[in-house]
């Protein structure tokens, strides 16, 4: 007895494999021609799915030829970017500006809002100044 056919593709007889990229989009907008609005939605929500999924399993192969290239290093490569987020934490810009309330900035970023404030009302940044203490 035979086996049926597992996939529309079987069932049809097309082997995708002789078709090239271009054929197959041309194949997709040969049923799209004839598909209403509604499954039209249907298929976006399907083809989305699938590009996120293929998105995330570039991701993972990514992932792992780089783990294999640290490997191959020598190299930890969950220490290395446990560093790279580490050195952020352990050194921070000191502040240059301190409010009266004492809230602290910088000076790199967007300054914040008590320093915008100030700067509209036509003061001038550097009345926030912090001196050098020493």
């Amino acid at each position: 007895m035979a086996e049926e056919p597992k996939t529309i593709c079987e069932w049809l007889d097309i082997d995708l494999d002789k078709l090239s990229a271009d054929d197959k989009i041309n194949l997709i907008g040969e049923i799209s021609d004839e598909l209403t609005a509604q499954q039209l939605i249907r298929v976006r929500e399907k083809v989305n799915q699938k590009r996120l999924s293929k998105i995330e399993e570039a991701k993972a192969q990514v992932i792992e030829e780089m783990r294999e290239k640290f490997v191959q290093l020598d190299l930890d490569f969950d220490e290395m970017f446990e560093l790279r987020r580490g050195r952020r934490g352990k050194s921070p810009v000191p502040p240059k500006y301190r409010s009266p309330e004492g809230k602290e900035w910088s000076g790199r970023g967007n300054p914040p809002f008590w320093i915008r404030e100030h700067e509209e009302k036509g003061g001038d940044r550097g009345d926030y100044r912090i001196k050098d203490e020493t």
